[in-house]
């Protein structure tokens, strides 16, 4: 997994957050009242979980790279390589 598509994800996740949180900010008058009262909250578990998620799969490529689990898998021959020649 390289680090553009990890940044790509937490990217759309946070957008599709923020568009949620509008929808339901703009639907319902309750709702906007409490998100407003709790707005650094929201805030705080959105970042915290982002970077908690983003932790673990630093760690989890850095455990794969360490044990050189990449390495055995990378050098699997990927079987759709031949397709279009007949092999």
């Amino acid at each position: 997994m390289s680090r553009g598509f990890l940044f790509k994800t937490i990217l759309i996740y946070e957008l599709l957050a923020f568009a949620m949180w509008n929808i339901i900010a703009r639907t319902e008058g309750t709702y906007e009242g409490w998100l407003a009262d709790h707005i650094h909250g929201i805030v705080y578990i959105t970042l915290a979980t982002t970077m908690l998620f983003v932790t673990f799969v630093y760690i989890v490529q850095w455990s794969l790279d360490r044990l050189g689990i990449t390495k055995k898998i990378s050098e699997i021959k990927d079987p759709r390589r031949d397709v279009s020649s007949g092999k």
